[in-house]
């Protein structure tokens, strides 16, 4: 892992401009867009410090607008919680429905409303090290608190194993699940196509 710089930068606005000030290095600079602030506050904090702009973590807080952002942030914060409380949920089902009743990826998939591809993300490949009988799902963290006036996370995206998804909730197949939680008792009727 590469070193990084971390420092808070301070935004406020002042007319149709943004003052951009770092208290810890006591830089102070103004721009029109916060995405220039950004790339302005990196710029100094890197000449400051002597260190490449890569490497330059910014941590942007707009203390005047925290009424607006704070409820933005908890949602979010609410959202990431719920989506990692689903992907352990959904891989608890995967094992349970997978390795120990041996049902297939697909028909798994189709209980839990879930493309193949996510069961197979939460499936350890046939004879790998990770596979055992008695497999203990780790835990997964919760996200920790949003702070007042950080300016908003951007929204997660589907990504590679082991990276957040996008906090999507699909539909679940009504045969699979009854509305009060309960199992499916066959009360479905199926019509043939034929």
């Amino acid at each position: 892992m590469s070193p990084h710089y971390e420092v808070q930068v301070l935004l406020r606005r002042i007319g149709r401009w943004w003052a951009v000030d770092v208290p810890r290095l006591d830089l102070h600079a103004q721009c029109r867009t916060l995405e220039h602030a950004e790339d302005l506050a990196r710029g100094l904090v890197a000449e400051a410090v002597g260190a490449p702009p890569d490497v330059i973590a910014l941590d942007m807080v707009v203390p005047e607008l925290e009424p607006v952002l704070s409820s933005v942030a908890q949602a979010r914060h609410r959202r990431a919680a719920a989506v990692a409380a689903e992907d352990q949920a959904i891989a608890a089902a995967v094992q349970a429905l997978v390795d120990k009743l041996r049902v297939s990826q697909g028909d798994a998939g189709r209980l839990l409303g879930i493309p193949p591809g996510e069961v197979a993300r939460f499936t350890p490949p046939r004879g790998s090290a990770t596979e055992s009988a008695n497999q203990q799902l780790a835990p997964v963290p919760a996200p920790s608190p949003a702070r007042p006036g950080a300016a908003p996370a951007p929204h997660s995206h589907p990504g590679p194993a082991g990276q957040p998804r996008q906090a999507t909730s699909p539909v679940r197949p009504s045969w699979a699940t009854s509305e009060d939680g309960a199992q499916g008792q066959g009360q479905q009727s199926y019509a043939s196509s034929g």
